[in-house]
């Protein structure tokens, strides 16, 4: 995926429908750039609508772009503003206005205000990204408080560079705007996104259903309670446990960030970061986990929450799930995701961890204590099936609609564990043939292969070599994920008189210690 340029701190948020008296203000014409500075009475009233897509969509070429557009009178799209009773809402042209004040605040994602906004918690991976941008940026425009210092000056050794100052101040970027009330406004939004750079099916989603408890948990935890608080209407202690509860999936979630080529088998549960993508497997995860029920509403026919009680349910019985992939509790599986939920490449699979998801799910509301001791003794073989099968698997959900893969990757889990546990030995084309499907399996290879190394083929060698030496567990001789998930065991009991010694230590699963030993 490209890369994006976060820019989401630069304009605030706010609910469309809060009203409070209403203010007086001339319905300006032009929109100019002095707008923007600090201490502009016009930037203290703007606001983008709460539920609009992030503003994350622009590579940093593309900001570039728009700011050398500005300097050198290029047309650019009119801005659609919308005033309410209190704010002056940007209906079109979030992006526009956010890289303009980026460039005034030099602050492409890593800022004092994107600090502040995120409380600190900003990736590795926007950081980089905002470096790339301000490089592009002051090579191809130079920094803002460069040209206004030149602004209103005769001579420079920059000829371009005093054009583009002198313009600085003059040129204003043209605006409508939209006559009504708030549901005019809203839908006037829906209409004009839907051209141009249309929404996203999941951003859509997320925007018609944003006061759902799915909706708001997704973007919590995306974003580790911090950002724009679309819960901010519940009461306090509701928003503390929310952003604590997020804040602590994030970091199972989440973190370590991943690079390709890998070096480390230390990989993110939930893959990237990347707000689509990652909004997608939220809502996915939240809805199999979070359920009441064992058939859990889909985020549209659930109601809106306006207590904050049913996000923080949604969010706790989700993450009880979530201890049984991961973490240190008792009853964790400590399952490594570089073995269930990556491919040979080291590329993050959502099908295999929301299938195992949903499994687990299901086994936990049915109080079936049992099934974690049988995949437990059948583990060292299903994943020995797993590693040996990845590129197989892979294979095989491509050849399946994108909404047969959750089910069918819980059905060859099911598989997996079930034969191993029944003493009989694992057979790819049996599995194959178990999920619903047919066919030889071929190896096939490149006739022309590359000379050099490309990214996938050198986490190829990473993952082989590392898996091949990772530490296992010494009870049921499965992958150890040591950074999130493992339990430091008395081979022999202290009530049986065992010390503390490192001979009488090893490092196993939270589960294999607990639910096996006792």
């Amino acid at each position: 995926m490209a890369q994006r340029v976060t820019l989401d701190a630069m304009i605030p948020r706010e609910d469309f429908a809060l009203a409070d008296e209403e203010f007086t203000l001339d319905l300006f014409q032009n929109f100019s750039i002095s707008y923007l500075l600090s201490d502009s009475a016009i930037l203290k009233l703007l606001r983008k609508p709460d539920f609009q897509r992030e503003t994350n969509h622009w590579s940093p070429e593309q900001v570039a772009t728009l700011i050398a557009s500005f300097l050198d009178n290029e047309v650019i799209p009119s801005l659609i503003l919308w005033k309410s009773p209190t704010y002056v809402f940007v209906i079109d042209g979030g992006h526009r206005l956010s890289a303009l004040r980026a460039w005034i605040e030099d602050d492409y994602g890593d800022g004092a205000l994107s600090l502040a906004f995120y409380k600190g918690e900003i990736s590795e991976e926007q950081k980089k990204v905002a470096k790339r941008a301000r490089q592009v940026i002051e090579q191809k425009v130079g920094r803002f408080s460069s040209l206004r210092n030149l602004s209103g000056t005769k001579i420079s050794d920059d000829p371009d560079a005093l054009r583009r100052a002198n313009r600085l101040f003059t040129r204003a970027l043209n605006l409508q705007w939209v006559q009504g009330n708030a549901d005019v406004a809203e839908t006037s939004f829906f209409k004009i996104n839907s051209q141009g750079t249309p929404l996203d099916d999941t951003e859509e989603m997320l925007i018609k259903n944003r006061r759902k408890p799915i909706a708001i948990g997704a973007r919590a935890i995306l974003r580790s309670g911090t950002g724009h608080k679309y819960w901010s209407r519940f009461s306090l202690e509701c928003r503390e446990q929310l952003e604590g509860t997020a804040n602590d999936f994030y970091k199972l979630l989440f973190e370590p960030e991943s690079n390709l080529p890998l070096k480390t088998l230390d990989v993110p549960f939930g893959g990237s970061v990347s707000p689509v993508e990652a909004l997608s497997l939220l809502i996915d995860f939240l809805t199999v986990s979070g359920a009441r029920q064992a058939e859990g509403l889909t985020i549209d026919k659930q109601l809106d929450d306006e207590t904050g009680e049913e996000t923080i349910g949604v969010l706790q019985r989700s993450f009880e799930i979530f201890n049984r992939i991961t973490g240190n509790t008792p009853g964790s599986l400590g399952l490594h995701p570089a073995v269930y939920f990556y491919n040979e490449r080291g590329k993050y699979n959502r099908f295999l961890f929301l299938g195992m998801t949903a499994l687990i799910t299901e086994r936990v509301r049915n109080n079936d204590s049992n099934f974690f001791k049988k995949f437990t003794r059948a583990r060292s073989a299903v994943e020995q099936f797993l590693v040996a099968n990845k590129s197989l698997i892979a294979l095989v959900q491509q050849n399946m609609s994108k909404a047969q893969r959750v089910p069918r990757m819980k059905k060859l889990f099911e598989y997996l564990i079930d034969t191993v546990s029944s003493g009989e030995i694992l057979v790819t084309e049996d599995a194959i043939a178990h999920l619903g499907l047919r066919g030889k399996i071929l190896d096939v290879n490149s006739i022309h292969p590359p000379l050099n190394f490309s990214d996938d083929t050198k986490s190829m060698m990473f993952v082989t070599a590392a898996l091949a030496n990772a530490l296992k567990c010494p009870i049921c001789n499965g992958y150890l994920h040591p950074t999130k998930s493992v339990s430091y065991d008395h081979i022999i009991r202290r009530e049986n008189g065992g010390t503390g010694e490192v001979t009488n230590g090893q490092m196993t699963h939270p589960f294999c210690n607990t639910g096996m030993k006792n």
